[in-house]
C-alpha cells in the first residue's frame, strides 16, 4: 500500500485498509448507556427498522396506487384525465413540502410521538377517501393523505441516523429506499384487482385495515430513536480532522495523538458487541419536548434550504427526480393507454402490468450494490487505496442507458400502440430498475460528501422528485393530445429532465466533484450531528 502521508483528507475522502475496508471510527461516538439507540443490540436495531420497513410500505401503498382505478374514478365523478391525474399529483407535492414540517416536529416532540399521531392521521385519511362522494372531497383528502404519510420519507431516515453509525447508514438507507418502492409498485396491483372486483372504494377500507396494522407496529416495536448525547461527538474531531493534510507540516505529537485515537476507536469498532436495549421510558407516546426547540426549527428549516444551493445535493436531487419521475409518467398514463383500445385492460389487469416495476427494482437492487462496491474497490486499488467519492459515479453509466432506453422505447410503444408485452418490458420494467438504481448511487454520492445531513440530503430530493412530478399532472395529457408525435413529445421531454443532470456526472467525476467538496469542507454542515 502506498504512503498517505500526503494525502488531504476532505470530506468524502478515505483511507483504505489492505483488504479494502474503510479506516472507519464509530461516528457518532456513543454513549455508555445502554439506553443511547447506537448501543441497542442487534435485535432491537432490526426490530425498529422492520417497523418503519412496514410503516414506510403502508402509507406508500395508499398514498401512489391509485392510478388503475382511474377508470372507474372517472366513471363516477365524470372526470377528465388531468383531473385524474392531479389525484396523485396533489398527494405528490403535499408528500414533498410536508417534510419542511415533518423534520422539526420529530426532532421537537421525538420519533415516536409524531409517527404515532400521524399514523392515526393516516387512517383517518383512509376513511375520509373511501367515504368521499365528490370529486372535491376525494381531492381534499387525497391532499390530506399527502401531508400526513410524508412522514415515511423522513422519519425512517432519521431513524437510520440514530440507531446506525455513519458507515452503517447505506445498506439501510437501501433497505428503506426496497420497502419505500415496493409499496409504489405492489399498492397498484392491490388496487387494481381490488377496485375490478369490490369497487374502489374497497381498496380505501383496506388501506384503513393496514393503517390500524401499522398504528400497533408503532406502538409495539418503535421505541423513541432520538438520544441527546451530551459529551462532544466523534464527528468534532473528524471534522477537525477533515480538510487537513496528514503531512509533514503538522506536529509529530500531534499525528501521534491522531492516529492513538483512531486506532483506539477502530478497536471498539471490531470488539464492540453492543447489549443494550430501550428503556420502558422510551416506549411512553408522548416525550417532553426538547428545550432547545428553537434551535431546532431555525436549523432544520434552513439547512434544507442551504443545501438546495450546494451544487452536489442539488445534483442528487435531480438525479432522484429523473427516474423517479419517469415511473410516475408510467403510473400516471397506464390506464388512459391500457385501458383505451387497442389494448382495451380491466383496471385489474392494469394493476398486473406493476409487476414489471417490481422485477425491475429488485434486478436493479440485486446488481446496483455489488457492482458500485466492486467499481470503487478497483478504483481505490489503482489510486494507490484512496478512495474518493466520485469512484462510484462511473457506475452510473450502464444505470443511465437503461433510463434512456425506457423513456424512449415506451414513449414510441405508447404513441405506435406496439403491443403491450413492449410498454411492459422495455417502459415499465426497465423504468423500475432505473429507479432503484440511479437514485440510490446519486444518494450515495451526496451522502459520502456530506454524511452528517443526510436525512436533509433526502428532504432536497424528495421536494425535486415531487415538485417536478407535481407538473406533470398538468402538461402530460395536455402535450399528448396536442402535438403531432402524440405521446413521443411527453416522453421526449421527460427524457431531456433524465439526462441533462446525467450529463453533469462527467464534469463531477473528472475533478469539479472533488473541487467542489474542498471549497464546502469547513461548511458547518459537517457538524450537523452535534445538535441532535
Amino acid at each position: 500500500m502506498a504512503t498517505h502521508a500526503n494525502i488531504e483528507l476532505i470530506p468524502g475522502t478515505e483511507i483504505m485498509n489492505a483488504d479494502g475496508r474503510a479506516d472507519k471510527a464509530l461516528i457518532p461516538r456513543p454513549s455508555s448507556d445502554t439506553r443511547d439507540p447506537l448501543n441497542w443490540s442487534k435485535p432491537w436495531k432490526l426490530t425498529v427498522v422492520v417497523s418503519q420497513s412496514l410503516f414506510t410500505w403502508i402509507s406508500v401503498t395508499g398514498a401512489l396506487s391509485i392510478a388503475p382505478m382511474f377508470p372507474l374514478l372517472g366513471k363516477e365523478f365524470h372526470l377528465n384525465n388531468n383531473q385524474l391525474a392531479m389525484l396523485t399529483g396533489i398527494t405528490v407535492i403535499t408528500l414533498g413540502f410536508a417534510n419542511f414540517f415533518i423534520v422539526p416536529l420529530s426532532n421537537i416532540f421525538g420519533r415516536r410521538a409524531i409517527s404515532l399521531v400521524f399514523s392515526v392521521l393516516i387512517m383517518l385519511s383512509c376513511v375520509w377517501q373511501a367515504l368521499a362522494t365528490s370529486h372535491r372531497s376525494l381531492l381534499a383528502a387525497r391532499a390530506i393523505n399527502g401531508l400526513v404519510c410524508a412522514t415515511s420519507e423522513t422519519i425512517p431516515v432519521q431513524m437510520i441516523a440514530d440507531v446506525f453509525f455513519l458507515h452503517e447508514r447505506g445498506l439501510w438507507t437501501g433497505v428503506y429506499f426496497t420497502s419505500y418502492f415496493m409499496g409504489a409498485f405492489l399498492g397498484p396491483i392491490m388496487a387494481g384487482s381490488i377496485a375490478a372486483h369490490h369497487g374502489w372504494k374497497s381498496f380505501f377500507w383496506l388501506e384503513t385495515a393496514l393503517s390500524g396494522v401499522s398504528i400497533i407496529l408503532v406502538a409495539v416495536a418503535f421505541p423513541e430513536t432520538k438520544y441527546h448525547r451530551s459529551h462532544s461527538s466523534t464527528s468534532s474531531s473528524q471534522s477537525s480532522l477533515q480538510g487537513k493534510s496528514v503531512a509533514s507540516d503538522t506536529p509529530p505529537d500531534t499525528q501521534l495523538e491522531k492516529q492513538q485515537t483512531r486506532t483506539e476507536l477502530n478497536a471498539l469498532e471490531t470488539t464492540a458487541h453492543p447489549t443494550g436495549r430501550p428503556s420502558r421510558s422510551q416506549f411512553s407516546p408522548f416525550q417532553a419536548p426538547d428545550p432547545r426547540w428553537k434551535a431546532f426549527i431555525l436549523r432544520d428549516t434552513l439547512t434544507p434550504l442551504k443545501c438546495f444551493f450546494n451544487p452536489i445535493i442539488l445534483w442528487a436531487g435531480l438525479m432522484v427526480a429523473g427516474p423517479a419521475d419517469l415511473l410516475l409518467f408510467f403510473n400516471l398514463t397506464e390506464s388512459p393507454v391500457l385501458a383505451a383500445p387497442p389494448y382495451l385492460f380491466r383496471p385489474d389487469q392494469v394493476g398486473y402490468t406493476n409487476f414489471a416495476f417490481a422485477v425491475g427494482a429488485l434486478f436493479g437492487l440485486a446488481t446496483a450494490g455489488p457492482f458500485s462496491d466492486w467499481v470503487a474497490a478497483r478504483a481505490t486499488r489503482k489510486n494507490g487505496g484512496v478512495r474518493e467519492a466520485e469512484m462510484r459515479l462511473p457506475v452510473l453509466i450502464p444505470y443511465m442507458i437503461i433510463t434512456m432506453l425506457s423513456a424512449i422505447l415506451g414513449g414510441l410503444a405508447y404513441q405506435k400502440q406496439w403491443a403491450w408485452g413492449h410498454i411492459i418490458v422495455w417502459g415499465y420494467g426497465l423504468a423500475g430498475l432505473s429507479v432503484t438504481t440511479v437514485p440510490t448511487i446519486a444518494i450515495a454520492y451526496a451522502i459520502d460528501c456530506y454524511k452528517p445531513i443526510s436525512g436533509e440530503i433526502m428532504v432536497v430530493a424528495t421536494v425535486c422528485k415531487n415538485f417536478i412530478g407535481f407538473s406533470y399532472s398538468y402538461w402530460v395529457f395536455d402535450i399528448a393530445h396536442t402535438s403531432k408525435d402524440g405521446w413521443l413529445t411527453p416522453a421526449m421531454i421527460i427524457f431531456a429532465c433524465v439526462i441533462g443532470p446525467a450529463v453533469l456526472a462527467i464534469p463531477l467525476y473528472f475533478g469539479l466533484g472533488k473541487k467542489l467538496r474542498m471549497w464546502t469542507r469547513h461548511s458547518d454542515v459537517h457538524r450537523m450531528e452535534e445538535l441532535i
